[in-house]
């Protein structure tokens, strides 16, 4: 296990927006998203977010980014709408150590945590089981065009 001591969470400013944006593509990229974006819309978007929409945080080991949340409350709890952990640091243990620091630190007390997860990233259903998430939905989509049979 790498050592997890250093690692902390920083609420991101206009200045990261543009690591942030590149980390979302990459998350989007990870989880074959169906409707990708390019990097300008994901920039102006991380721009919105970052100025109150969301509140969003990056993840650091020392000077080095580990990855990005980002969250926000909602009428029936906290939704995290987005979580990554960069690509060459993950299967270390900090996806758990930095939700731990979340629940502790961030994320209301008494209220549950949401979050989305796309029915083929299983790698990320299995993460989020392994931290003792449960299923409660499944969301459902007609593509545009298509017509029920």
């Amino acid at each position: 296990m790498t050592d997890r001591g250093t690692l902390r969470i920083d609420q991101a400013t206009t200045a990261d927006i543009p690591l942030l944006a590149a980390l979302n593509l990459e998350l989007y990229e990870d989880e074959q998203h169906p409707y990708p974006m390019e990097l300008p819309a994901l920039t102006e978007r991380m721009a919105r977010w970052v100025a109150g929409e969301y509140r969003v945080l990056l993840f650091r080991r020392g000077t080095r980014v580990t990855g990005y949340a980002v969250w926000r409350n909602e009428e029936f709890g906290a939704y995290l709408r987005q979580f990554f952990i960069c690509r060459d640091q993950r299967r270390q243990g900090f996806g758990r150590a930095v939700m731990k620091l979340l629940c502790r630190d961030e994320f209301p007390k008494g209220r549950p945590l949401h979050l989305d997860s796309s029915t083929w990233n299983a790698g990320a259903i299995a993460f989020w089981h392994a931290l003792g998430f449960n299923d409660v939905s499944l969301g459902l989509e007609l593509k545009a065009g298509e017509t029920p049979r």
